[in-house]
């Protein structure tokens, strides 16, 4: 440890202290890599989206070096874990979700999804980049900050969440117990391949169920096809993407990701559905889109003899740090030292869509991984990259807060 003097013009002789850090208190791969292979080796697949294995795991890396943690199961199998480190009035909070995306076929990975196998400086296997690698490190940084009996002033707080990739019930149960209460920053450690993220895409959901009128398949004039109806209004829902371009995030998107109808060939379809998922780079077009897609049904339904509706199955906002102070300017200096310099947004959606708006809680998202590898078959993490993204988590905290 180094003690340097400060002398400020007009003000009295100050001390201060400034860390050193010395290879003893950087954490090295036996800190962090371990943890990440046995947490790709615990499953937690979603559906069905059960995490207690993995937050009793943590549990237990805590308890090592005396970290208390709690765990809130609020489903059977669904269970976040909180764990806490120092003490003051604010806190940084670091979160990352346990659960996984399925596998699929396992007979399709080279490396199996579960075994965390290593090769050629990557870690191998189911959410080793979505986000089991971000997990890892914060749970070293903790760790780290014990062992070395770090004195902070203020409280870092690390979230496990259940649930982030189906509907953020976790994050969810966590806001509403009140985590969110004191938060000066959230650090999200979704893989953005080391740079700094500060806005993310909102979700919006929608079911279009479309109802006709059987009849025999020789004879479809006497009935109204259900899949015809829908097959319209499919093309029609593209034209209620917005044209506004966010200058970060980019424009608006359209997926239609599902649709079922009909129960034979030679059966005029009665009943079809679709769901549609809209990417919104903005918040306030969430309502307009919304009100769009409620004229268009009308239209519809005065103009054919099928008729259709909708129904809202999820949405969640869009986000963006409206407040970048001191400490996001930190977070973006560690971003452009480690060869980072870009600002993005990201178009998948996080935690933070929960925790974020209602305190309008100052955010980014960073952490390591590749976005070639979200939710892919032989998904990998770079081993180097977890290991710095720790190092840049605990330095970050120790240059702001010692």
């Amino acid at each position: 440890m180094k003690i340097q003097l400060l002398v400020t013009k007009g003000e009295k002789l100050k001390t201060c202290i400034k860390i050193d850090f010395m290879s003893k208190m950087n954490i090295s791969e036996s800190d962090v890599i371990p943890i990440l292979k046995k947490l790709v080796q615990i499953k937690t697949e979603n559906p069905p989206g059960k995490t207690i294995e993995a937050a009793n795991y943590l549990e237990e890396e805590f308890q090592k070096v005396g970290i208390e943690s709690r765990i809130q199961e609020y489903y059977e199998g669904k269970a976040n874990i909180i764990a806490e480190f120092g003490e003051g009035k604010d806190t940084i909070i670091l979160t990352g979700h346990l659960d996984t995306v399925p596998a699929g076929d396992e007979k399709k990975w080279k490396f199996p999804p579960f075994e965390a196998k290593e090769h050629e400086g990557r870690i191998y296997g189911r959410g080793s980049t979505d986000m089991k690698g971000a997990v890892a490190a914060f749970v070293a940084v903790m760790k780290k900050l014990k062992e070395n009996q770090v004195k902070l002033n203020q409280k870092i707080i690390f979230l496990g969440t259940a649930d982030e990739e189906i509907g953020m019930d976790g994050a969810l149960v966590a806001k509403n117990s009140g985590i969110m209460e004191g938060c000066s920053f959230l650090i999200i450690g979704e893989p953005t391949e080391l740079q700094v993220g500060i806005a993310e895409k909102g979700t919006l959901w929608v079911k279009i169920k479309v109802k006709g009128e059987s009849a025999h398949g020789s004879t479809p004039h006497l009935g109204i096809n259900a899949i015809e109806a829908a097959a319209q209004l499919i093309q029609k829902m593209k034209e209620i993407i917005p044209e506004y371009e966010h200058e970060i995030l980019g424009k608006s998107t359209l997926n239609i990701g599902q649709i079922s109808g009909g129960t034979l060939i030679n059966v005029v379809p009665e009943y079809c559905e679709f769901k549609c998922d809209y990417r919104l780079v903005a918040d306030s077009l969430r309502e307009s889109v919304k009100s769009k897609l409620e004229n268009l049904l009308e239209a519809f339904n005065r103009g054919n003899e099928a008729k259709a509706e909708m129904e809202i199955i999820h949405e969640i906002p869009a986000i963006e740090l409206t407040e970048k102070n001191q400490f996001f300017e930190a977070m973006k200096k560690k971003a452009i030292s480690a060869g980072k310099e870009n600002i993005i947004g990201v178009n998948y959606g996080t935690d933070g869509a929960m925790l974020v708006p209602e305190y309008n809680t100052p955010f980014v998202i960073m952490g390591p991984g590749k976005f070639d590898q979200l939710h892919v078959t032989d998904e990998y993490t770079v081993k180097q990259e977890v290991i710095d993204y720790a190092n840049i988590i605990y330095e970050v905290l120790i240059e702001n807060f010692a």
